[in-house]
């Protein structure tokens, strides 16, 4: 059996949904876990205000992304994010062996996937708020 992009895509596109909403509510949940984050990956020292805002921002991004509006920028935004994450992280992805660092190289499977569907976001038809039947 094979699918059509239009009947495969919503697949990943809800799949990436749920994997970044986990990271994304621990943001509004326990905001202070990520000050360490922060602070490692990213060189900012931040209090629990601006990383609830940061969440709440995500969540409205990936709300986007997972109902598939606004797709150039829902679909951009969550590229970036991941990306982001990607190239933040390079020193844990070159060196898997050292501790935890295996779980870093979940980020290049990740991002591939953001760049798929940001590619083929006009396919991207299929359980959206502007939903058309799928091809197939």
């Amino acid at each position: 059996m094979t699918a059509s992009p239009e009947r495969a895509l919503p697949v990943l596109r809800i799949g990436m949904f749920v994997f970044m909403l986990v990271w994304t509510l621990k943001k509004l949940i326990e905001p202070e876990a990520y000050q360490g984050i922060f602070l490692s990956f990213y060189g900012l020292d931040l209090g629990a205000a601006p990383i609830y805002a940061i969440g709440a921002v995500q969540l409205l991004v990936l709300l986007a992304f997972v109902s598939g509006a606004f797709k150039t920028v829902s679909y951009g935004l969550v590229l970036i994010m991941n990306v982001i994450s990607l190239l933040v992280s390079y020193q844990q992805i070159l060196d898997p062996y050292n501790g935890p660092n295996q779980l870093f190289a979940a980020s290049i499977p990740v991002a591939a996937a953001s760049l798929v569907l940001f590619l083929l976001r006009d396919r991207d038809t299929w359980l959206t708020v502007g939903m058309r039947s799928p091809a197939g």
